[in-house]
């Protein structure tokens, strides 16, 4: 099982905790919790509306692709750790992360 902390938009945190699955995505595990991700995009790192931010972990993630790294530009709220969950796998490297909700996509 991999548990992460995520606080809420709203400042609301709960832990919550689910199965590695290469191929899911951070996104759909926090829109299935019901947290404010509206994911418009439906996970194509198209408009940033998944935005988080690792308050801590994550280390061993993969690096940022091009397309999120576009995205992430675009958005007025980046941060230290400032990811898209639309691009995390859910893998073994998210276990113990502490995360942030941003949205604030276009």
């Amino acid at each position: 099982m991999i548990n992460i902390h995520v606080i809420d938009t709203d400042g609301t945190a709960r832990d919550i905790s689910f199965e590695a699955n290469k191929s899911s995505s951070l996104m759909e595990i926090l829109t299935k919790e019901r947290f404010d991700v509206a994911a418009i995009c439906g996970g194509m790192a198209g408009c940033g509306t998944c935005h988080i931010a690792f308050e801590s972990g994550g280390e061993g993630l993969d690096d940022i692709e091009d397309d999120e790294e576009f995205m992430l530009d675009s958005l007025p709220n980046i941060v230290t750790g400032s990811r898209l969950s639309c691009q995390l796998r859910l893998t073994k490297d998210l276990d113990g992360a502490r995360i942030r909700i941003l949205g604030d996509g276009v």
